[in-house]
C-alpha cells in the first residue's frame, strides 16, 4: 500500500472506476481536505471480509486522520513505476499532500542530508490514436533526455507493450484452460458412453419387446439418443447452478465481482448437450442394432 497524491483527471486518465462512494470533488482541492479514495486491495487488507460499508470511515496515516470517501478498482491490474498499481493505493488530493508532506525528500549522505525537491513522481501521458504511441513515446523520451542531461533519474513504461506481453499470457492460459476443459469432456464422455453400453445390455429385453411390437431402428436410435442429451443436460444444469452459486458466494464474503453472462451459460448447456450427442450416438447405434428374436430367446 502507498499513499498517492494525485489531480483531478487521475481516475479518468488511468482507465479506473469507483466501486462505491465517490471521487474527488474541486472543493475538496481547494480546502486541502482530509479524503481518501482506496484501492479495492486496500480494503481487503484493512478491512474484514464481507464488509461494505467502509465509506466513511477514518484512516490514520503517519500524523493526519483521513476520511473515507470512495473506492477504486481498476480491472486491467495497470502498474505504474515506484507507486505499484491502482488497487493498492490510498489515494489524497494533490493540493492535500502538498500541504502535508511538502515537495522535498531528504536522503543521508554521512553526517549531511541531500534535500532534493521532487514536484511530481508520476506522469500519465494519454494517446488518442494508438498509432502515435511509439513517437509520442519516443519524443518524451528525447526531451527527458535533454533536460536531464546530468543523470537518468527518470524511467518511462508504455502501456501498449506491456499490454502485448498480458495479452500473450492470457493467449497461454486460455489454451492451457481450454486443454484441461477439453480433456475433461473426453473423459466426461466416456463416462457417458460407458454409463449408456451397461444400460443397452441391461435393457435388452425392453429393447427386443419394442422391436418385435413394431418399432424402427430408428426409434430406438432416437430414444436412446434423447435419454443421453437428458443425462448430459442434467450434469450441465448441475454445474451451471454450482458455478453460479460458488461465485455468488464469493462475492458476498470476499467483496470481489464476479461476472457471468447470459451467452456462457446456454454456451455451457448447449456443449453439455453436444457431448451427449457425440458419445451417446455409439451406444444408441448398438441399442438400435438389436435382434429382437435373439434378445428374446436369450431372455
Amino acid at each position: 500500500m502507498k499513499l498517492v497524491g494525485c489531480d483531478y483527471r487521475f481516475l479518468e486518465d488511468s482507465s479506473a472506476r469507483i466501486e462505491k462512494g465517490r471521487w474527488f470533488s474541486p472543493v475538496d482541492f481547494k480546502n486541502e481536505s482530509n479524503v481518501c479514495v482506496i484501492g479495492k486491495n486496500v480494503k481487503r487488507k484493512l478491512f474484514s471480509i464481507g464488509r461494505t460499508d467502509i465509506v466513511g470511515d477514518t484512516l490514520r496515516i503517519e500524523d493526519g486522520v483521513y476520511r473515507i470517501i470512495g473506492i477504486l478498482s481498476n480491472e486491467y491490474g495497470t502498474q505504474y513505476p515506484e507507486v505499484g498499481g491502482q488497487n493498492d493505493m490510498i489515494l489524497i488530493p494533490m493540493s492535500t499532500a502538498r500541504a502535508k508532506f511538502k515537495d522535498y525528500t531528504y536522503q543521508r549522505e554521512g553526517r549531511q542530508f541531500k534535500i532534493t525537491r521532487i514536484a511530481y513522481d508520476l506522469f500519465l501521458v494519454k494517446v488518442n490514436d494508438t498509432s502515435y504511441i511509439d513517437n509520442t513515446s519516443k519524443r518524451i523520451a528525447a526531451y527527458l533526455e535533454k533536460v536531464h542531461d546530468e543523470t537518468r533519474d527518470w524511467g518511462m513504461v508504455v502501456p501498449l507493450e506491456l499490454l502485448k506481453q498480458r495479452e500473450q499470457t492470457q493467449n497461454i492460459f486460455t489454451i492451457v484452460m481450454g486443454s484441461i476443459a477439453g480433456i475433461s469432456l473426453v473423459v466426461g464422455g466416456i463416462g457417458i458412453m460407458n454409463i449408456m453400453l451397461a444400460s443397452v445390455y441391461e435393457r435388452r429385453k425392453e429393447i427386443g419387446t419394442r422391436r418385435a411390437l413394431g418399432a424402427q431402428k430408428s426409434d430406438i436410435l432416437l430414444q436412446f439418443l434423447i435419454e443421453t442429451v437428458f443425462l448430459t443436460s442434467t450434469g450441465g444444469v448441475a454445474g451451471i447452478l454450482l458455478g453460479v452459486g460458488i461465485a455468488r458466494t464469493i462475492t458476498y464474503y470476499s467483496g470481489m465481482p464476479t461476472v457471468y453472462s447470459l451467452w456462457s451459460i446456454l454456451l455451457s448447456l448447449a456443449i453439455s448437450s453436444l457431448v451427449g450427442v457425440i458419445f451417446g450416438t455409439y451406444p444408441a447405434y448398438k441399442a438400435a442394432q438389436q435382434n429382437p428374436i435373439t434378445v428374446l430367446r436369450s431372455e
